[in-house]
């Protein structure tokens, strides 16, 4: 047997995780999507990676199941093609989430260190009675600003256990996604902190209960549902399974809305 079909036989084996692996780690080579997605514009078809995936994964499961009932053939190659198209769509929600989110607190960073830095300023010049709603003030953005820090820390948790479960624990954040999430954790950490010790300072922040675990359990598993739910919705339309499809979105959309 040649090199080439040894390969080959090798690649038919493997399973839909372990197909999305591989490319993930053909695609993070490339830093960051932007540059990934310019390159494939210069490819032909077949290489785009949701009809490779595609592909790959049905052809594996035919030669796995090559001498097998028609019926029980299609429907493994039908499971084999859900499965590894969700992931694919998994890890491109999951760098579309972190990047829109890393942007966005970008520019909530910027407003919460201005505001505070504002309201430290307005507190020394201020009356014994007008510092009392500068001091207000001030709690209520500490607020605002810990509960930001929270969402990240639970994004990054919720984000870590759909990569557990779906991706063998694979990182499906590209080099530059991942650095930017860094950086903008890094940075509202830092702010979080040097506020509240110029609470410290001026006594202006009265302690508060830490958030209860279950409810920070709860939170966690309503962010991972918002990675998986739409990539699975997403697999199930390029498959044309439309009304699988809109049961998920619904399932997934029913308690967001608090319908009955």
């Amino acid at each position: 047997m040649t090199a080439e079909r040894r390969l080959a036989k090798l690649e038919t084996a493997l399973s839909p995780t372990e197909l999305v692996l591989r490319w993930l780690d053909e695609a993070h080579a490339f830093d960051d999507l932007e540059a990934y997605t310019r390159w494939l514009l210069d490819q032909p078809p077949e290489v785009f990676p949701a009809d490779r995936l595609a592909h790959e994964a049905a052809d594996g499961m035919r030669a796995s199941l090559r001498g097998r009932p028609k019926e029980e053939v299609d429907n493994a190659v039908r499971k084999a093609l859900r499965e590894v198209l969700f992931r694919f769509e998994l890890v491109m929600r999951i760098n579309v989430v972190a990047h829109e989110t890393a942007h966005r607190h970008q520019l909530l960073h910027t407003i919460f260190a201005f505001r505070f830095a504002t309201l430290n300023d307005q507190r020394e010049d201020a009356s014994r009675k007008d510092r009392a709603d500068v001091d207000r003030q001030a709690a209520e953005w500490w607020r605002l600003l810990a509960g930001q820090v929270g969402l990240l820390w639970a994004m990054a948790e919720a984000r870590t256990s759909a990569e557990a479960r779906y991706l063998a624990g694979h990182v499906a954040l590209f080099p530059d996604v991942g650095r930017r999430w860094s950086d903008c954790v890094k940075n509202h950490e830092s702010l979080l902190g040097l506020a509240t010790r110029m609470a410290e300072l001026d006594g202006w922040l009265e302690w508060e209960a830490p958030e209860d675990p279950a409810g920070t359990a709860s939170r966690v598993a309503q962010l991972t549902a918002d990675l998986v739910e739409p990539a699975r919705v997403m697999a199930l339309e390029k498959l044309d399974e439309g009304g699988r499809a809109l049961t998920l979105a619904t399932r997934w959309l029913r308690p967001k809305l608090h319908v009955g």
